[in-house]
């Protein structure tokens, strides 16, 4: 049993000698210098944690982001009060340590548990290497899906031209012998075969979109806005529309793709109030930050809310062919095109009190990661 109470002085005197050693006069400035460039890298960690939340706002694990800054925060000025120890020794600065060792316990032994939490969501993140695998499946599909695209197109128009070609022969060869029920059934058959190539032409603009490359620009569109209008009046010069469009309306975005979002909104208002005793189509933007949000209103036949969910959806027409034409291709176009450039639209109407689209786009130039972002946080 001596030889125990024989150990304790000397480590007692190893532990004496360790301390006159740190605290000598030419290993002070060693210690205070490793203590500063310690306490700036404990500083910068919650810098770097706080640009990983904003980057990866979709990989939510902001409470425990945040207890690590607190640990790493704590042992920051831990590290600056042992310097100000070896400069001027205080029983002040000794508690103030301890205290600040205490809140960094506590809160590492949170973080710790918030980590223990997120670990199977963490662990079932993909690799550099699944990710590589699932962008080149995805690349294979879209080929596929592009060769399926114009297999299609083809495929389908073949028919339809020959039977276009025969129904005008058939019309020829009938002349002025045909009664007005063989008309009839002839006009039907060149109507449909017109709405078909209609509907084929609309699914591959629809396909398009979402493999066209964006080319983001400044695009003016209260310029669109009044080319469309100025088509669309000389296209129906019989009407007499009240139409009102902002000046300076501008957003950041693919010029081509804007044209069409703007051309298939006016175009729908145009068509929806044609019905309407005094039509009146108005378009104006409000701008909050980074986003613009749009608006398209008009007073014309305008649809019930109960079914505003198949508004943007394709095929799902709100009103039947014999109340107004289209593919039911428009809005699901807007939809898309809104989409590809981070935003989202919605609308509002009554039946025959008109309809309003919202829709949010850039209004400057914004980083890919921020439309992730913001998609995340929406």
């Amino acid at each position: 049993m001596s030889e125990p109470t024989q150990a304790w002085p000397a480590t007692e005197a190893l532990i004496e000698q360790g301390n006159s050693l740190m605290w000598s006069p030419g290993m002070v400035p060693l210690n205070t210098i490793a203590n500063i460039v310690v306490a700036i890298a404990f500083l910068l960690i919650p810098l770097l944690l706080m640009r990983i939340a904003r980057r990866r706002r979709d990989f939510r694990a902001g409470p425990m982001l945040t207890g690590f800054s607190i640990v790493s925060i704590s042992c920051g000025v831990i590290s600056l009060l042992e310097v100000g120890s070896l400069l001027h020794p205080s029983p002040s600065l000794a508690w103030l340590t301890i205290a600040f060792k205490l809140v960094g316990a506590l809160t590492l032994l949170i973080a710790a548990g918030l980590l223990w939490r997120a670990l199977p969501g963490i662990l079932t993140m993909p690799s550099d290497r699944q990710l590589r695998e699932t962008n080149d499946s995805l690349a294979r599909a879209t080929r596929e899906l592009e060769a399926f695209t114009a297999s299609v197109s083809h495929d389908l128009r073949s028919p339809l031209t020959t039977i276009a070609g025969q129904a005008g022969l058939l019309e020829l060869s009938m002349g002025e012998q045909a009664s007005d029920d063989q008309r009839r059934r002839l006009s039907r058959i060149q109507n449909s075969v017109k709405q078909m190539s209609e509907l084929i032409d609309a699914l591959l603009v629809l396909s398009r979109i979402s493999r066209h490359t964006l080319h983001r620009e400044i695009v003016d569109v209260s310029g669109i806005a009044e080319a469309v209008i100025a088509e669309l009046r000389q296209n129906d010069p019989l009407r007499v529309v009240q139409v009102k469009i902002q000046p300076g309306m501008s957003v950041h975005g693919d010029r081509r793709l804007i044209s069409d979002l703007v051309t298939n909104l006016l175009a729908n208002s145009w068509k929806f109030t044609s019905k309407t005793a005094q039509p009146s189509i108005e378009m104006d933007a409000s701008t909050n930050g980074y986003m613009a949000t749009l608006h398209v209103r008009d007073n014309g036949a305008g649809f019930d809310m109960a079914y505003v969910q198949k508004l943007f959806k394709p095929f799902q027409r709100l009103h039947g062919p014999a109340e107004f034409t289209g593919s039911g291709i428009g809005l699901a176009t807007v939809a898309r095109i809104v989409e590809r450039h981070g935003g989202r639209i919605w609308a509002e109407a009554k039946p025959l009190q008109g309809a309003t689209f919202h829709f949010t786009l850039p209004s400057m130039p914004i980083t890919d990661e921020f439309l992730v972002g913001a998609r995340s946080a929406s």
